[in-house]
């Protein structure tokens, strides 16, 4: 069973059109957050404020969030939406009926400068009994507790990375702040059309650079995957489903067929 401190519970429900505003032009993903999800509680907030733990270089706080399920699988793309609602590293509890299961995400490399990482896989235990899930809180800052949790989870270690290009990139657009600042300064005070137009056209530049920036750094963060192999996935499917004809093709071009059992 999962036991922490009671001063760390929340137990809030958070309702499902919460997440609805990250759904809207996502129809078949909306279909499938209502068709999956039964409900979304917030169990805990490990912060400074709830327990005696230093921050850490990365982290001040981890959530602890359930996610009651109507079928016993979740699209891991619902995770993702759920977690940036709770702004926070966040470990899932999926319940299905009485099983549970435990998901957590790794990230390689955090930029500093959006908080953002370059590589965001979820990984996840087995399916078991719900009372039998555990979690033990390990660690003197929240660093290592996020890295103790992903190693009970997984059975793989995980250490924070820090992008080595960030500060650069932040004191390039701190500067173009600071110019746009004084731009805007001038375009105030300035009187003559000819002038304005001038500074009119260094403002619209010096904005389109900042996208620029801003896009890049969305652009290297890649979409968050299960971690598991194909050919594990096919064997699970094949547990369950010993009946089917399966047909999968991997990156590699390797197939994968089963046929009638």
């Amino acid at each position: 069973m999962i036991s922490l401190p009671e001063t760390t519970n929340v137990y809030r429900q958070m309702p499902k059109e919460l997440f609805y505003k990250y759904l809207n032009d996502k129809i078949t993903l909306k279909k499938t957050f209502i068709d999956e999800i039964e409900s979304i509680i917030w169990i805990n907030t490990l912060s400074m404020e709830t327990v005696s733990i230093q921050k850490g270089t990365q982290l001040s706080a981890i959530a602890i969030v359930e996610i009651v399920l109507k079928r016993q699988a979740i699209n891991p793309d619902i995770i993702e939406i759920i977690n940036r609602e709770t702004e926070q590293f966040t470990i899932f509890i999926m319940r299905y009926e009485e099983w549970g299961q435990l998901w957590c995400r790794e990230l390689q490399t955090l930029k500093t400068r959006t908080g953002f990482a370059n590589h965001q896989n979820y990984f996840q235990s087995s399916w078991m009994l719900i009372d039998d899930l555990t979690l033990t809180l390990e660690g003197w800052n929240f660093d290592q507790v996020y890295e103790s949790f992903f190693y009970q989870i997984t059975g793989k270690s995980m250490h924070f990375q820090i992008d080595s290009n960030a500060d650069n990139e932040n004191e390039e657009l701190k500067s173009l702040e600071n110019y746009i600042k004084k731009l805007n300064i001038q375009m105030k005070n300035e009187l003559q059309f000819s002038k304005q137009f001038e500074i009119a056209t260094e403002l619209k530049n010096a904005n389109a650079k900042i996208d620029r920036i801003k896009l890049t750094a969305l652009n290297e963060i890649s979409q968050p995957v299960i971690a598991e192999s194909q050919q594990e996935s096919v064997e699970n499917m094949r547990s369950f489903f010993p009946n089917v004809f399966l047909k999968l093709q991997d990156g590699a071009g390797t197939r994968f067929s089963y046929t009638l059992l």
